[in-house]
């Protein structure tokens, strides 16, 4: 599996990409989970910064797939809501750096869907997955996801500080856990997602599709900025996981940078 995942990223990294066509590029707006994750996020900031990504979204006639927020501004995010059918994400387990005690990272999860989070991104003890001790890994995911009523359980795994092998065993064990989605990064590394990443967190996913005909999603995070290098991701869930993959029930870019190029791009 590894060998064939890190070809297939190498060979989609070597090709050259065209000027895109409106839609493609309606196609990678639609398909970003829109983010703020800053230390100094405000109520005002963050209000500001969705009102003004619900204006260039509707100016752009298309919109993404998600926003991802910090949880205390989960409710703030529902006051509008309604002006255009997007998901409400948050960041939750001790984010950006994964170390709490499982029932805490319980307790955050439940209570930031208790406040309309419709999906919940949880951080991996990444010390764990650099022990290898994957079935904690495994564990802790499936209290999550098991405390959860209906939101969705997107588990970040850093994947910029494992190496090939851990990233497929993490992918396992998260899926394995309960995860809806496998995601790279938090954005708060030196390194973010990788087409190699992505390719082998794609090929685990298709592996256990094959086996239970159960579809898995897939969140590239972490670096990903211009219209281009999304585009690339795009093409590498097509070729790997096929064209109903492509769709943001299954796949998110998480991105902050992204929706401002991308509709740039498209308005060129």
């Amino acid at each position: 599996m590894l060998e064939k995942a890190i070809q297939i990223a190498v060979q989609i990294d070597n090709e050259a990409v065209d000027d895109l066509s409106t839609d493609q590029l309606k196609e990678i707006i639609s398909l970003i989970d829109y983010t703020t994750l800053n230390d100094t996020d405000t109520s005002e900031s963050v209000r500001n910064w969705m009102m003004e990504s619900i204006r260039v979204m509707k100016e752009a006639g298309s919109y993404c797939g998600g926003w991802c927020v910090y949880p205390e501004f989960v409710p703030l995010l529902n006051e509008n809501r309604d002006q255009l059918p997007i998901s409400i994400a948050c960041v939750s387990g001790n984010f950006p750096s994964g170390k709490a005690m499982s029932q805490l990272k319980v307790e955050e999860s439940v209570y930031a869907e208790s406040m309309g989070a419709e999906e919940i991104d949880v951080v991996i003890n990444k010390g764990w997955a650099q022990e290898g001790n994957f079935a904690k890994i495994e564990k802790e995911l499936a209290l999550i996801k098991g405390s959860l009523n209906n939101a969705h359980l997107k588990v970040i795994m850093e994947t910029g500080l494992l190496d090939p092998e851990q990233i497929m065993n993490v992918s396992q064990a998260a899926i394995r856990g309960g995860a809806d989605f496998i995601k790279t990064s938090t954005g708060k590394t030196e390194k973010g997602a990788s087409l190699e990443a992505v390719s082998i967190m794609c090929h685990v996913i298709k592996e256990h599709y094959d086996q239970t005909g159960y579809r898995v999603g897939i969140k590239p995070s972490g670096g990903i900025s211009t219209s281009k290098e999304a585009a690339k991701y795009v093409q590498l869930v097509r070729t790997i996981l096929g064209d109903a993959w492509v769709d943001n029930k299954l796949f998110r870019i998480g991105a902050s940078r992204l929706l401002q190029n991308a509709i740039n791009d498209l308005n060129k």
